[in-house]
C-alpha cells in the first residue's frame, strides 16, 4: 500500500479531535472542501471508514479509533523530527568556550578543532588558555562550556570524561648521542644536560618521584615551564621529560622523541560545568578530541 501524505493523517487527528469539518477547518486554517478530499482520499486508501457520517457530528469508526492512536504517534515522530533539526541549527550556529593548560592547547587543540569542525563548521570556539590558579578558579566559578584539564583535579565524577592516560617520553636534539636509541633509560639520563620543570609543580614532583624510586639523582640544570620544554631542548641546551602533547607541539625539526624506561603517567579529562545541563556542543567537542587522540596513538612512532 502506498503511504498517504502526512497532511491527510493530520487532518483525520484534527477533525477526530475537533468533531467536525467546520471546526477542524478553522483549527487548520484550510478550505472545509480540501479537508473533505483529504480525508476522503485517506479513506480510500486506506479502504477503511474512518467517521461515522449518519449523525450531524462526526465520530470515529470502530477502526478510526483505532488508527487515531497511531496518528498521533506519527505526529509525535515528525515533531521529534522537527525539534531535532531545529537542534541541529541551533549546533550549527553557536559558540562554545574552552579552558585549556597550554600544553593541551599546543598539543592536543589543533588537531581536535581540524576534526571538530568538519562536523559543525559555523560553530565559533574560543580556546582560552590559562594557569593552573587561574583554571582552578574559573572552574570554581563554573565560568565555562568545557574545561580540558591534567589530572589529578578534584570535581564531581558525573561531570568529568577522561580523555586518557599516556606514558612519558624523553625528548631531546636530534643530533645527540642517545636520540639514535628508540628507547631510553633513567640510567642513561644520569651525567646528562637536563630541562626539568620548576620546583614545586605537580609535573617537577611526580619526576623527582619516578628517579627517586629508581635510585637516581635527578638535578636538572635548567628549569622551565612545560610551554618552554621543546624549545629550550631545540636548542642543545639539554633532554627533558615530558607528557606526550608537550613533546609533539615543538615548532622545528630538531627535536626527537623517544620510549622513556621506566617512567611516568600523565592522565586528561574534559570536564562539564556542574551547575547547568551538558550541550550538545560539548558533547560533539570531546567526540572530535577522542577520535584526534586515536589519531595520534596511531601516529606515534618513538
Amino acid at each position: 500500500m502506498k503511504q498517504p501524505p502526512f497532511r491527510w493523517i493530520e487532518t483525520f487527528r484534527v477533525i477526530a479531535g475537533a468533531g467536525s469539518m467546520t471546526d477542524a477547518a478553522k483549527i487548520l486554517g484550510v478550505d472545509q472542501s480540501a479537508m473533505s478530499r483529504h480525508i476522503a482520499s485517506l479513506e480510500s486508501q486506506l479502504g477503511i471508514s474512518l467517521f461515522d457520517r449518519s449523525k450531524r457530528r462526526l465520530r470515529l469508526t470502530a477502526e478510526g479509533k483505532l488508527l487515531l492512536a497511531e496518528a498521533d504517534s506519527a505526529a509525535e515522530a515528525l515533531n521529534r523530527f522537527v525539534r531535532k533539526a531545529n537542534q541541529i541549527r541551533r549546533v550549527s550556529d553557536g559558540h562554545l568556550q574552552v579552558l585549556t593548560s597550554a600544553t593541551l592547547a599546543r598539543g592536543l587543540m589543533p588537531k581536535v578543532l581540524r576534526i571538530f569542525k568538519e562536523k559543525a563548521a559555523r560553530v565559533s570556539v574560543n580556546i582560552e588558555v590559562v594557569s593552573r590558579g587561574e583554571l582552578e578558579r574559573r572552574i570554581e566559578g563554573q565560568q565555562f562550556d568545557l574545561c580540558a584539564v591534567a589530572l589529578p583535579f578534584t570535581y564531581p565524577s558525573e561531570h568529568m570524561v577522561h580523555i586518557g592516560r599516556f606514558p612519558g617520553v624523553c625528548v631531546l636534539h636530534k643530533q645527540h648521542e642517545l636520540a639514535k636509541r628508540h628507547k631510553i633509560s633513567l640510567s642513561d639520563l644520569a651525567g646528562e644536560a637536563l630541562v626539568g620543570l620548576p620546583r614545586g609543580t605537580i609535573g617537577r614532583m611526580r619526576i623527582d618521584q619516578l628517579f627517586a624510586t629508581a635510585g637516581i639523582d635527578y638535578k636538572p640544570q635548567f628549569e622551565t615551564t612545560a610551554v618552554a620544554v621543546n624549545e629550550f631542548v631545540e636548542d642543545g641546551i639539554g633532554i627533558a621529560i615530558a607528557d606526550p602533547f608537550t613533546a609533539k607541539s615543538n615548532s622545528g625539526g630538531n627535536v626527537v622523541v623517544r620510549q622513556l624506561e621506566p617512567t611516568i603517567h600523565y592522565e586528561f579529562a574534559f570536564m562539564f560545568p556542574a551547575d547547568r545541563p551538558r550541550t550538545t556542543l560539548a558533547s560533539m567537542f570531546i567526540q572530535a578530541a577522542e577520535e584526534g587522540l586515536r589519531q595520534q596513538n596511531q601516529d606515534h612512532h618513538y
